[in-house]
């Protein structure tokens, strides 16, 4: 794991390094892109392959993609920073689950939610000087932490994620994005690490010199 992540760091600064001169954040110093996005994680084939299983026993379950909500803001002609929160969760709803408590027990309807959530800062360098077309790489450092809660009595989890390593994680982000209008545009994201590997979503663009 360590090599992999001494690599994609190595793969972000070498795209750093080969910027053309004309390089430019955004296309202009001072504008601001917020944008939205849906997304793919590992995160999510484990929420997909628990909502199989619940499934198979007559749970509802529902499951959300990562849904990615930031904003970029450019401080020079080739670079910006900005701010991005990820979200993704999985609900099961048990109908009349019977749950046996020192020796009562009680049967209704109970409900689980499972849900990953992160926080982080995002340094990124832009390349080409098409008007339109935004290509960037860069990283992303956030702070990641999962919530489990229940309506039942008869579970206890609050120590489940302590196996999951430091809540600090390292991403290597790449990603295009194109304006087909002066203000709205579409983007997809690749990255390594949590908590996407893939995400498409809606940008905007607003300011700048």
């Amino acid at each position: 794991m360590k090599k992999l992540k001494l690599f994609a760091a190595t793969a972000v600064m070498a795209v750093c390094v080969a910027l053309p001169k004309n390089a430019e954040a955004q296309k202009f110093q001072g504008q601001i892109v917020p944008f939205g996005a849906a997304g793919y994680s590992v995160a999510g084939i484990l929420f997909t392959a628990i909502s199989d299983g619940l499934n198979a026993v007559d749970v509802k379950s529902t499951k959300t993609p990562v849904i990615i909500g930031g904003l970029d803001y450019g401080v020079s002609d080739r670079f910006s920073i900005g701010a991005v929160y990820t979200y993704q969760g999985l609900t099961a709803k048990y109908n009349s689950y019977t749950v046996d408590t020192s020796s009562v027990v009680v049967t209704g309807d109970f409900k689980d939610v499972l849900s990953r959530q992160s926080i982080g800062l995002r340094p990124l360098f832009h390349f080409g000087d098409n008007d339109d077309l935004d290509v960037y790489g860069g990283a992303r450092f956030s702070y990641v932490w999962w919530n489990y809660s229940s309506s039942r009595t008869d579970v206890d989890w609050t120590n489940i994620f302590e196996g999951f390593g430091s809540p600090i994680k390292f991403q290597a982000v790449f990603g295009a994005r194109y304006f087909f209008t002066e203000p709205i545009g579409i983007g997809m994201e690749f990255a390594f690490g949590p908590t996407y590997y893939m995400n498409i979503g809606i940008h905007a663009r607003f300011g700048g010199n």
